[in-house]
């Protein structure tokens, strides 16, 4: 509204393109975290992932070691790849959630803004 403010005694032409220009500015302002929690919700299976693959590993070896014949050395490589995969999963779930809902706020507030600069100074969008 500001950059609209600051424009009014331009041509409706030079007011818009102003206008745009302030919103587009502030679109990485409302975006500039959520690549980043998107990345750690990507991120989080993965390292359960790997602490799963480590988990089984652990048990294969003692498996190679001892034999079969006692269940409570390979429990340990066992518990290792479960507890891993659940924190993975507790981490992933909620931030995948979070950073949906994020980026929805992101994009309601960016139309309303563009919205709101519409009314206020009577822009007519072409095309639409």
């Amino acid at each position: 509204v500001l950059a609209g403010i600051d424009a009014l005694d331009e041509s409706e032409e030079e007011r818009e393109a102003a206008m745009e220009s302030a919103l587009l500015a502030e679109a990485p302002r409302l975006e500039r975290s959520l690549s980043l929690l998107g990345a750690l919700a990507a991120v989080s299976p993965l390292l359960g992932l790997l602490g799963t693959v480590s988990g089984m590993i652990t048990t294969f070896n003692t498996i190679s070691a001892t034999g079969m014949g006692n269940p409570k050395l390979m429990s340990g490589g066992i518990s290792e790849a479960l507890i891993t995969t659940e924190l993975g999963l507790i981490v992933a779930i909620p931030l995948l959630l979070i950073h949906a809902w994020l980026r929805r706020w992101a994009e309601r507030r960016e139309a309303m803004l563009e919205y709101d600069a519409i009314q206020i100074f009577g822009l007519q969008e072409e095309g639409k």
